[in-house]
């Protein structure tokens, strides 16, 4: 790449950033004003998830137009108006959670409880119904009620970013719980990028390669498992196993078909 080029990437990185935070300020600011109009209950989330999904759509459209990503979401569009279903996916980047929200209308997401307490982010992941993961037993209530209202739920099971170049980390159980709890049928999606950009250890202001590509596959989808231990770690192995093997094929078969189990 030439001294020009270079300098022109790094324009458009550091100014793509700057509109992006933009976006963010406005995106917490409208979800301030939600929390002040609409009493906690469900029709606050539900217009909490519609802001999130339009500021991320265009967050995400900006992005594109100015060469700093490219995203192919086709595999999405099928899925943006089912009800009952566990999301599950590989989290290769700060990015994802940006991605599948400018997607997914009615997304709420299992997160970090530390990212409830930031300043900018905290009172929109709040405001659209988002749920903050302190432990097992306390999501459990508030994902049963997510789904109950329409919402497609999503957790990133490896419970952390992974580190560019590596392979998923082990599978939290805590999916196939809420899956066995609810009676939900879970939905496995890869998420393929060729870019570090926000993996684990990537500094928030170096600038990648650009631009970077943002594929999201969908994988097999599962009927909830029998309520019992063997039936959960099951289809823990089974998601992680299918996860692992389709980021190291160069060319992935068709995913398999739905594994009916018996309740």
């Amino acid at each position: 790449m030439s001294l020009l080029s270079s300098l022109n990437a790094s324009m458009r990185f550091y100014v793509s950033l700057a509109v992006t935070g933009c976006i963010f300020l406005c995106l917490d600011a409208g979800s301030f004003l939600l929390r002040r109009v609409l009493p906690e209950g469900a029709a606050r989330r539900r217009a909490g998830q519609r802001w999130l999904y339009a500021m991320s759509r265009l967050a995400i459209r900006y992005l594109q137009t100015a060469g700093i990503v490219q995203c192919d979401l086709r595999a999405l569009q099928t899925l943006a108006g089912q009800q009952h279903v566990v999301l599950v996916a590989n989290h290769p980047s700060r990015m994802d959670s940006l991605i599948l929200a400018s997607a997914l209308p009615h997304l709420s997401c299992v997160t970090k409880a530390s990212i409830w307490e930031r300043s900018v982010l905290g009172s929109t992941l709040r405001t659209a119904g988002y749920i903050r993961h302190d432990t097992l037993l306390r999501v459990i209530g508030p994902a049963s009620e997510r789904l109950a209202e329409g919402c497609q739920l999503l957790l990133f099971p490896e419970g952390t970013r992974s580190r560019a170049g590596n392979a998923p980390g082990a599978m939290q159980p805590g999916f196939a719980a809420i899956a066995q709890r609810t009676r939900a049928t879970v939905q496995v999606l890869l998420i393929e990028t060729d870019s570090p950009y926000l993996s684990q250890g990537w500094p928030f202001l170096k600038r990648p390669p650009l631009p970077m590509h943002y594929t999201v596959k969908a994988g097999p989808r599962f009927a909830a498992p029998a309520r019992d231990e063997a039936s959960g770690r099951a289809l823990v192995d089974t998601v992680e196993s299918w996860l692992n093997t389709a980021l190291t094929d160069t060319s992935p078969q068709p995913p398999p078909t739905v594994h009916e189990t018996t309740t």
